[in-house]
């Protein structure tokens, strides 16, 4: 991992926090699916991968998700700490497969996983009589003794659901920062968000990324979404870091080696806008003196009207 460049060591030292806003996990995962979707689908499921007709976009089914959700059991709306999504994937045959995906980022207080990733297929299948492939990332420490699978056995019933796991932390991390799927690098940074204590932690991982992505060979536009997801998820609240690496983006930049708008560039062209809107103010105030110095007002209630001081009047009336 990166070096930190002579940053100042402990929090207090570094600089202001500029940034409360809250991590939206729900939004992030989502868009990352809808993003880069076959990317997560070859890293997780790479049978199915083999199979999906990588030409057509598959489909979120919000409207058959709400569908089985639409009970009156209480527990199933209470909870707001992981994301359940139902996609459609086209397949190479014609035909489709549903997947359900759950990100997992309550941790060892998360209530029991392997018997909600069941209730959830049970809903599936008694609305559709579909059984679902079902995919569980999850982004946090589970309890040791949860089980991968649910499983029960009732006077000579016995069932059990297996269901993939993509377990961040179990992600080896060299594999994941010399892979070739661009989803890996996001994935990467998912792990690093959960081990970062610090913010001086999450900048020095923020060099790293933003250096091997700019090697990468993949296309202006995949490069542009993935660092805005790895910006997103190691997100940096101090000013001083944020600057610091700023500046460490300018220097790939002179490279030539930045081909997408970071969140520093986007909060810079924000203040040009803003700068611009106010600029623009200023030159209406112009045009309305001169047009008032034209019909004979004097600069002096120009002025005390426009705003503006009375020399910068008496200046526009030569």
């Amino acid at each position: 991992m990166a070096g930190t460049d002579g940053v100042e060591k402990g929090n207090n030292e570094i600089g202001e926090d500029i940034r409360n806003d809250r991590f939206d996990a729900d939004a992030f995962w989502k868009a990352l699916i809808d993003r880069f979707f076959y990317s997560l689908l070859k890293r997780a499921l790479p049978e199915l991968y083999a199979k999906a007709d990588l030409n057509v976009k598959p489909r979120f089914l919000e409207k058959e998700f709400l569908d089985i959700l639409n009970t009156g059991d209480p527990e199933i709306h209470k909870s707001a700490h992981f994301a359940d999504y139902v996609l459609e994937v086209p397949l190479k045959n014609g035909g489709d497969e549903w997947i359900l995906f759950h990100i997992e980022a309550q941790g060892l207080k998360g209530g029991n996983l392997p018997e909600r990733m069941n209730f959830y297929r049970c809903l599936i299948y008694a609305h559709y009589r579909r059984e679902p492939a079902a995919l569980a990332i999850i982004t946090v420490t589970r309890p040791r003794k949860e089980e991968r699978k649910y499983s029960y056995s009732r006077f000579g019933t016995d069932c059990i659901y297996r269901y993939n796991n993509l377990v961040l932390r179990e992600l080896d991390d060299d594999e994941l920062l010399s892979s070739d799927n661009p989803i890996d690098l996001v994935l990467y940074a998912a792990k690093a968000a959960v081990k970062s204590k610090r913010e001086l932690q999450k900048y020095s991982y923020l060099r790293t990324l933003a250096g091997l992505l700019s090697e990468r060979g993949w296309s202006a536009e995949d490069k542009r979404d993935l660092m805005l997801f790895i910006e997103r998820v190691l997100y940096l609240k101090n000013k001083k870091l944020i600057e610091q690496y700023g500046e460490y983006r300018q220097q790939l930049d002179r490279e030539g080696k930045i081909m997408y708008i970071p969140f520093l560039e986007r909060e810079k062209a924000n203040e040009l806008i803003q700068s611009g809107m106010e600029q623009g103010i200023e030159r209406g105030k112009e045009e309305m003196a001169r047009s008032l110095l034209a019909n004979g007002v004097s600069p002096d209630v120009i002025a005390k009207s426009a705003g503006l001081p009375v020399e910068q009047i008496r200046a526009l009336a030569n």
